[in-house]
């Protein structure tokens, strides 16, 4: 790894020095090479801290920062990570140690997670800056042409007050100046601030100069970390702080909701990328029984717990989205090594099988995984999703509580098999059968409790397909009759049926699937952009009546975000509308008032 120093030392478990690298040597030797033990050459402030965090940790894309002494009673603040290793064939504790200044020039190198920042800045090349907010230090680098230069290395007070004395900032920007100062050090979600300077040219030449930064958390150290770009480069990240306000958590879970982790997916497979990921679907076998026979209380305490225990496993080596119900969506970092990504899928399942091992003792609560490899397995979201999703639901059938990961060699055929089905309409996926039992009571209570069937089964498609409404149109104006949902003034009737755009958009058939709509404006213009001046993200939409002669229309819409469609999603509102279908005349109107 080129610029990056990497210190190492072999530890045995009571933290006693076995042996190091010639670095870790070099960079210790002034202290007075007679320490033994690690800890002593961590400021005692921080040696419990460091203690805890060596003796619990056993995945190297885990780390944190410590000040460690050096000569003169100098200190300096570094990365630590660490992991099993091993030394004359017997095991030790490996620490793997970084300068922490030297660290942003690798971001996607280094075995830390901080992809996300390199993701979201898109960091390559040129000035970067860092803010610890416990140090109150403050440093800028310069890396260029793989040269590392730190500009700057002080206290953020004293930086601010030598660059004002010295003439470094237009008169004009110090008011500005000192009030951004005080922002950067609040450490806030994100950081921007402009101004004139010649931080560059030592007083030779002014230039405009755009601070963009972002807070990253390590525990109790909070950061920030960004870039320093000329005015003529800003636009190009201006997105950069969009995407970290698009960040959302789901509230219950603390994991990322659907919409972040499949927005980070997409942009993170794409062709081209070189660095190996897994997507993986992580779903809770027999959630369902846990919240029938339990209630929702119940309910929501397994799916906290599960969150906090793929977090916990994780780390900072991915990121983790609830992608709906009791489905967690997870992106892998630098999975390059079978064994150790075999050794996740096996601490999710065995973590989740043994924290609900005791809670229901009619009901075992496990974990079923399915995944597949960036780029081998696919080169986009939706190639990747279609494969981990056909995985999962081969652990299932073979019984849940273990994990598949896609296999050419194992899979390529009867995947080849299964996609062919789907398309063909047939019934595939175990969670599609879950769903037909739910269509099979809604069609069996439909003549003898016909608003009731209705009402149960649409209440059932609204939460577990994620909709933000279910609308009915009847009649020959299309006025909405019937709305579950949210009961938007947009959506207030559907004379677009009657449209070309829509008719072209149907292919001849009596439904339509729109899983995003920005992709169906690309695609379908006229129709595209129907729904999104309607405010519909997704939807399903199906013709009652016929093709030639409609007389409603029911659509299953999507409207804070856009979202793939399973197809057991689609089968179950084709079949909703379908048994509408079969309803004698009139009796359609009389179950929706």
């Amino acid at each position: 790894m080129k610029n990056l120093e990497i210190k190492i030392a072999y530890l045995d478990k009571d933290l006693k020095i076995i042996d190091r690298n010639k670095e870790f040597y070099g960079y210790f030797e002034k202290v007075g090479f007679y320490y033994t033990n690690f800890e002593d050459l961590v400021i005692p402030e921080q040696r419990e801290a460091f203690s805890e965090f060596v003796r619990s940790t056993r995945n190297q894309n885990d780390f944190r920062s410590f000040t460690f002494k050096k000569e003169n009673g100098e200190t300096q603040d570094n990365i630590v990570t660490v992991g099993n290793g091993s030394l004359s064939d017997k095991k030790y504790l490996t620490l793997r140690i970084f300068e922490f200044s030297k660290v942003l020039d690798s971001f996607h190198e280094v075995e830390l997670a901080e992809h996300q920042l390199n993701y979201v800045l898109g960091i390559t090349s040129e000035y970067l800056f860092l803010y610890q907010k416990s140090t109150n230090r403050f440093k800028i680098s310069s890396f260029l042409q793989k040269s590392n230069v730190i500009l700057y290395d002080q206290d953020i007070d004293s930086w601010k007050k030598s660059i004002i004395e010295d003439d470094l900032i237009d008169k004009n920007d110090i008011l500005e100046f000192e009030s951004k100062i005080d922002e950067l050090k609040a450490c806030d979600e994100s950081f921007s601030m402009t101004i004139t300077t010649s931080l560059r040219f030592s007083h030779s030449m002014f230039e405009k100069l755009t601070f963009k930064g972002v807070r990253l958390e390590d525990n109790d150290e909070v950061f920030m970390v960004g870039r320093i770009l000329p005015e003529f480069y800003v636009e190009h990240v201006e997105k950069s702080s969009e995407i970290l306000h698009e960040l959302k958590i789901d509230s219950l879970t603390g994991v990322y909701n659907k919409k972040t982790v499949t927005d980070f997916a997409h942009k993170r497979f794409v062709p081209g990328t070189k660095e190996n990921a897994m997507l993986v679907i992580v779903d809770l076998d027999h959630f369902k029984p846990v919240n029938d026979a339990y209630g929702h209380l119940a309910g929501d305490k397994v799916l906290k717990k599960a969150g906090e225990i793929l977090k916990k496993i994780v780390g900072d080596g991915g990121i983790i989205g609830r992608y709906g119900g009791d489905e967690f969506l997870l992106i892998l970092e630098d999975m390059n090594d079978e064994n150790t990504f075999r050794g996740i899928f096996h601490a999710f399942i065995s973590d989740i099988r043994a924290a609900f091992k005791n809670d229901f003792t009619d009901i075992k609560l496990t974990a079923s995984v399915g995944a597949a490899m960036y780029p081998k397995n696919g080169k986009t979201f939706d190639e990747l999703f279609k494969k981990a999703d056909f995985c999962l639901y081969r652990a299932k059938d073979k019984g849940r509580d273990r994990y598949v990961f896609y296999r050419d060699d194992l899979h390529g055929e009867l995947y080849k098999k299964a996609s062919e089905a789907k398309t063909e309409g047939i019934k595939y996926d175990v969670r599609e059968v879950r769903e037909l039992k739910s269509m099979a009571d809604f069609l069996l209570n439909l003549r003898s409790q016909p608003k009731n069937a209705v009402k149960t089964v649409l209440e059932h498609m609204l939460k577990t397909y994620n909709l933000g409404a279910i609308n009915i149109y009847y009649g020959e104006a299309m006025k909405r009759i019937f709305c579950m949902g949210e009961e938007s003034p947009a959506l207030s009737d559907a004379c677009y049926v009657y449209s070309r755009e829509f008719v072209e958009a149907l292919e001849g058939k009596a439904y339509i699937r729109v899983d995003f709509t920005i992709e169906m404006t690309k695609n379908a213009q006229a129709f595209g952009s129907i729904l999104e001046k309607r405010g519909i993200q997704s939807s399903i939409q199906c013709i009652l009546g016929t093709l030639e002669k409609p007389v409603g229309l029911v659509t299953f819409d999507r409207l804070q975000e856009g979202a793939l469609w399973a197809e057991y999603e689609m089968n179950c509102c084709i079949m909703f509308a379908a048994a509408l279908n079969l309803l004698p005349d009139g009796e359609i109107k009389e179950i929706f008032e």
